[in-house]
């Protein structure tokens, strides 16, 4: 064989070859369009992973949920997970490559509220119908086109939290909240709350979320001789606000915010029993073991496909992907149709209650979705 044929027996298979992994790549493509994509933006690392990666895991459980009961429209569902690094600027980049994809129909933005709040701001721009699992009240007010709250607002948990210090008597409250956005906004809720109710607040102290030694503060708090404290850190500070607490003998009861209740939280503190008797404000969906009915059948399967019973993070990841899986079945599969099977949502059942949206309401769940739960023998069971 010539130097000539040589080449073009080369050629041949080149071209061959080139048509075999065009073939190969057009199969793989169509076979991954085959799946409906649902996207996820999550703290998967950095402080707020502590928290959030419960919450992607209700939702990877609610994907499972949804593909063992025939998917889309018998296509399989697929959940792709993005980490913002618990950084709102990392949360809007993974965001826009989300939007990027056009296989991608809908997003889960299971992150934090700062980096929410960065999202919200981009939402109408890039208009993907996004639900977020976060509590500000801004996430829903004003409302944006493309983006809809699923949880209760921070505003109802401290509601639910003040009606029910009323209740139990108490005369005076102090907070312990964060310098952040969330941390103010319940800062503020309490004030006006306490001033509403006619409860004296002793003490209202603030902290960076990078603040290690919380002494200050919380002699300051013991010092103002409350009936009732209620520390509201979130995330990486949690741990060491709540061993403080225990380290200056602070007598008074102590509520904490919900996010505390997982597993990072209890192995950082010495474990389960380290928690007795603490009282927490959160959706009804962390009481799920006690539940009946719709929410009772919807969190035996959040518990099945999770391998152990759902946490309340959990089941707030659960509900949110609920929410979009309802609003996807019922839609036409396009970005468009399913805002607008979202924003059709009426009274639908999930573990933490029910939840409606409108053209003016984005917000979810209300009130009636929170109690005010304590931890009794290891367990969150609704106070009396």
């Amino acid at each position: 064989m010539d130097s000539l044929e040589i080449k073009s027996a080369v050629k041949r298979v080149a071209i061959a070859g080139s048509a075999i992994a065009w073939v190969l790549s057009a199969g793989m493509s169509a076979a991954m369009a085959q799946n409906f994509v649902v996207g996820c933006v999550g703290s998967l690392t950095g402080p707020a992973a502590s928290f959030d990666k419960s919450v992607v895991e209700g939702v990877e459980a609610a994907i499972k949920y949804w593909n063992d009961k025939g998917g889309y429209k018998g296509r399989k569902v697929e959940l792709r997970v993005l980490d913002d690094e618990s950084q709102p600027a990392s949360a809007v980049t993974v965001y826009r490559r989300l939007t990027d994809d056009p296989d991608v129909r809908v997003i889960v933005g299971a992150s934090p509220s700062p980096s929410l709040v960065a999202i919200k701001a981009v939402v109408d721009e890039l208009k993907t119908p996004t639900m977020g699992t976060a509590t500000l009240q801004a996430l829903a007010d004003p409302p944006a086109k493309y983006f809809f709250r699923a949880l209760p607002s921070a505003d109802a948990y401290i509601l639910s939290l003040m009606k029910w210090v009323k209740a139990r008597g108490y005369k005076s409250i102090a907070a312990l909240n964060p310098s952040d956005v969330t941390g103010q906004r319940e800062a503020t809720v309490i004030k006006q709350l306490a001033e509403q109710m006619g409860i004296k607040l002793t003490a209202a102290e603030t902290f960076t979320n990078t603040d290690t030694n919380f002494t200050a503060q919380l002699v300051n708090i013991r010092n103002s001789n409350p009936d009732f404290l209620y520390a509201g850190a979130i995330g990486g500070p949690t741990v060491l606000v709540y061993k403080q607490i225990k380290q200056l003998n602070l007598q008074m009861p102590v509520g904490i915010h919900s996010s505390a209740f997982n597993p990072a939280f209890y192995t950082g503190i010495g474990g389960k029993e380290q928690a007795e008797g603490v009282y927490t404000p959160m959706e009804r969906g962390g009481l799920g073991s006690s539940a009946t009915g719709t929410a009772g059948e919807l969190f035996k399967a959040a518990s099945d496909a999770l391998g152990h019973p759902a946490t309340n993070l959990n089941t707030a990841g659960f509900d949110t992907a609920l929410i979009v899986m309802n609003a996807v079945n019922k839609s036409d599969g396009t970005r468009d149709g399913i805002r607008d099977a979202i924003e059709a949502t009426v009274d639908l059942p999930v573990i933490g209650g029910f939840v409606s949206y409108s053209p003016t309401n984005h917000h979810g769940k209300d009130e009636r979705a929170v109690a005010v739960a304590q931890m009794v023998k290891g367990e969150l069971a609704e106070a009396k």
